[in-house]
């Protein structure tokens, strides 16, 4: 499965407050991360939308690669679990994002 596909599918099924919780919290990370910036190198807030944008689909990438040894058929039929989605939200809230490694 193709990850724009992918990424359609699951939020879809995830609750519009898991994803924006992660959004914001990305964009929250990119503020941050922008106030260290010389004033002269900082984004604008089109680019840390952007960028936020972009951590949200590592994270769906990375769910996805966790799922890649199943078949479309079989990815499809995970999101449709409840139990699956609810344990992904569930994963969801845990995400901090933070520049230590």
């Amino acid at each position: 499965m193709q990850l724009p596909e992918f990424r359609q599918a699951l939020e879809d099924k995830l609750s519009v407050q898991s994803v924006a919780r992660v959004l914001a919290s990305a964009y929250d990370f990119q503020v941050a991360q922008n106030n260290n910036r010389t004033p002269r190198a900082r984004y604008g807030t089109v680019k840390m939308t952007k960028e936020a944008d972009a951590m949200w689909e590592t994270v769906v990438s990375n769910i996805l690669a966790g799922m890649s040894a199943n078949s479309d058929r079989d990815i499809l039929q995970r999101l449709a679990d409840d139990e699956f989605i609810a344990m992904v939200e569930e994963g969801l809230e845990k995400i901090n994002f933070t520049t230590e490694f």
